[in-house]
């Protein structure tokens, strides 16, 4: 990609057999029971074939390919590990000392631990970690590793993140840096491997932060996004003088930027929902930049000039992660459990029975979109006023989208997908004495002891209790639903939905008391 947006335009006349090899469906990998989280690719010179994903399931799988009697090579599941973490893995990547040799994998979770296992031959799929870092008090959500090994840094909801240096002996790495100047959960990191100094991070308060790790201070701050960051990956990564980087959003937005310049280059086109993965493709098999989100999509952008080049269809809601294999093979974690590999080799296309269930996978997912944008009211939030308070006054509103309508004898809120309405939550409020109501002033509601002017009953499952959310007057609603959906492993769909719920339902009591 151009590092002007000016030649953007002299280049995006080129003809269409400039353009790359699209990429076809290569493979598929199974044996995940919950959503994947997240998928690496083993970038060393010594093996161009080797993935690690994590799962909601609370595993870590190494998958490799293999020779087989046909000639084509097949991937396999090498190791499981189900050892280190208590809930779900989030994030990994390989690990590579150059000085020694030895080869491990990262790993961290939702218990805020960072585990490092031996890949070397005689330790393969040991289950216990060789080295555990802690200082984390919250999910880590994301790694990146120095190109030596010497160097892991790690992105966590407790609003820090934290580089690991290399120590040796039985500690290992060692936490050298932690960097606190941020307003939210940081979601990524990425390491500069020309500047071993310098490390870049993403965070839900939509800001991208430069810091010296020598002082652990941001040096620069890069405004442009208008919601939580999500990803980001440098770009032309084979290239150490390439200063540009992009940066991906809840806002639908990728930006491309210059961390030595602190300027926005330009921004592409839109994902048109949440983008939760980014990844440069390597430039020996026709480059680009590729991203996914909450759309079943992976966009495919053009190297040269920024330009859409191609959509893959992939058939799950979420397409959590992303990664580039030397090759130039690319695959992606999903929420339906699988990893999905996909080539611009014809040597590595997929066979008919993979390309088969694949279509028929789709052909199924769509279904599932068409008959939900058909219903009168698809993925619609619903407020439902108490009756006994309602039957006199007009139903306040909250976006054009969504119907208000009473259920009963509670404040409720509900999803409609695929044809049924899905309790969310329902408002509980304390009984008013005769003074607070002839007051006009709302008596505190409690909740682990601390006094609140709501707390609402969220109910997100039906084999689980409902989950508490406390809100005082002057809050940040859209904080408060982010921070929710993050702490309990929601969907983050849910945050607009739950946001508009509180908003409507404060609005409601509000006028209650008038």
């Amino acid at each position: 990609m151009t590092s002007s947006s000016s030649v953007r335009a002299e280049i995006s006349s080129s003809s269409s057999q400039d353009r790359p090899v699209p990429y076809k469906l290569s493979a598929l990998l199974r044996g995940h029971t919950d959503d994947v989280r997240c998928v690496t690719a083993d970038r060393s010179s010594k093996s161009t074939s080797r993935l690690a994903s994590t799962s909601r399931d609370g595993s870590a799988r190494l998958w490799e390919t293999i020779e087989t009697p046909e000639g084509p090579r097949e991937w396999r599941q090498a190791c499981e590990w189900r050892q280190g973490h208590e809930g779900y893995v989030n994030a990994a990547r390989f690990v590579h000392l150059k000085d020694s040799g030895d080869e491990y994998l990262a790993t961290a979770g939702a218990d805020s631990l960072i585990q490092i296992f031996d890949l070397s031959e005689s330790s393969t799929c040991a289950s216990n970690p060789s080295y555990t870092l802690l200082g984390h008090a919250h999910n880590v959500c994301a790694l990146d590793v120095s190109g030596d090994g010497k160097q892991i840094a790690s992105a966590s909801w407790d609003m820090t993140a934290r580089v690991w240096s290399w120590v040796g002996g039985e500690d290992g790495w060692t936490c050298t840096s932690v960097l606190v100047d941020h307003g939210a959960a940081v979601w990524d990191v990425l390491l500069i491997q020309k500047d071993p100094n310098v490390l870049i991070t993403a965070c839900a308060d939509s800001r991208i932060r430069l810091f010296d790790l020598k002082n652990a201070r941001a040096i620069s701050t890069f405004k442009g996004h208008t919601g939580p960051v999500r990803s980001l990956t440098k770009l032309l990564p084979d290239d150490p003088d390439c200063a540009l980087f992009a940066s991906a959003s809840n806002d639908g937005d990728i930006i491309i930027w210059n961390h030595q310049t602190g300027d926005s280059v330009t921004t592409l086109g839109s994902h048109y929902s949440f983008i939760y993965s980014l990844v440069s493709l390597p430039s020996t098999s026709g480059g680009g930049l590729a991203s996914s989100g909450e759309d079943g999509l992976i966009k495919i952008w053009n190297e040269e000039d920024g330009e859409l080049d191609q959509e893959l269809h992939v058939p799950a809601l979420s397409v959590w992660s992303l990664a580039a294999l030397p090759n130039g093979d690319m695959a992606c974690g999903c929420s339906d459990n699988l990893v999905w590999i996909f080539s611009r080799s014809q040597e590595r296309a997929a066979n008919e029975a993979v390309v088969a269930e694949y279509d028929q996978l789709l052909a199924a997912r769509r279904q599932v979109s068409q008959r939900d944008s058909r219903e009168d009211s698809p993925l619609t939030a619903i407020y439902a006023n108490r009756a006994s308070r309602t039957s006199r006054r007009e139903k306040p509103a909250v976006h054009d989208a969504e119907i208000l309508e009473q259920d009963g004898e509670e404040d409720e809120v509900k999803l409609w997908s695929q044809g049924h309405w899905n309790e969310l939550g329902e408002m509980v409020e304390a009984a008013a004495s005769d003074a607070t109501e002839a007051s006009g002033t709302r008596e505190k509601m409690q909740l682990d002891g601390v006094d609140y002017d709501y707390v609402f009953s969220i109910d997100v499952r039906d084999d689980a209790p409902p989950i508490p959310f406390a809100y005082n007057h002057g809050d940040d609603m859209q904080q408060l639903a982010s921070t929710f959906v993050q702490t309990h492993h929601l969907p983050d769909s849910y945050v607009d939905r739950i946001a508009d719920f509180v908003r409507a339902a404060v609005a409601g009591s509000s006028s209650r008391q008038h």
